[in-house]
């Protein structure tokens, strides 16, 4: 083979190669958004919706409180020595925000009634 010919083949085969030994993008690595809801006491027929993202660092919670009293957000994570622990956050009736928690990752996010 004239060697104009086999340096583009072997580069191909290079580039190849490389490809498919890079480690693959995983689906972990793009932030996963959680959605979760629960109905209020009164009015009824409204709910606290919620939501937040596996982030690396952080984990900030979104919500649109509609109830017309206090609820509860609670986030329960585990250490990496395993120990679980929770933060809890009560957000105002009839409001929306965000709140950033500095750990990443829960494992159970859950809305009890209060903290």
């Amino acid at each position: 083979m004239n060697i104009k010919k086999l340096a583009p083949a072997l580069m191909a085969t290079a580039v190849a190669t490389a490809l498919l030994s890079a480690p693959a993008v995983a689906t972990a690595d793009v932030a996963a958004t959680h959605k979760k809801s629960a109905k209020c006491a009164s009015p009824s027929g409204s709910k606290i919706n919620i939501s937040w993202g596996d982030g690396n660092v952080s984990t900030t919670v979104y919500f649109n409180n509609h109830c017309n009293q206090k609820r509860a957000i609670n986030l329960q994570f585990v250490q990496e020595n395993g120990k679980i622990f929770d933060k809890c956050i009560t957000v105002n009736p009839k409001t929306k925000g965000k709140k950033k928690i500095g750990y990443s990752m829960p494992n159970k996010v859950t809305l009890p009634k209060s903290c």
